[in-house]
């Protein structure tokens, strides 16, 4: 359910590059909030593509904001 295409790696440094960015400037307090359109890919597992996502940028970006903060809630609203 994960098909390779032309400009994959491309793709998943945009979107998870941009979730990355946000977490980043929210521990600078560069930022206030943090919204990635394109990210929150979260069934994407530690070594392996899943349900159309390729890699959990969502993960990432949480193991960002724990460098700073002590918790974070993640809300997942789609409708899976």
């Amino acid at each position: 359910d994960c098909p390779v295409f032309d400009g994959l790696y491309e793709f998943t440094q945009l979107y998870t590059g941009a979730s990355m960015d946000g977490a980043v400037q929210l521990n600078q307090g560069t930022a206030d909030i943090a919204i990635n359109w394109s990210g929150g890919l979260h069934h994407a597992k530690k070594s392996e593509a899943s349900g159309f996502c390729y890699i959990n940028d969502i993960v990432l970006a949480i193991l960002e904001l724990l460098k700073k903060h002590a918790r974070v809630l993640y809300i997942d609203i789609d409708v899976n």
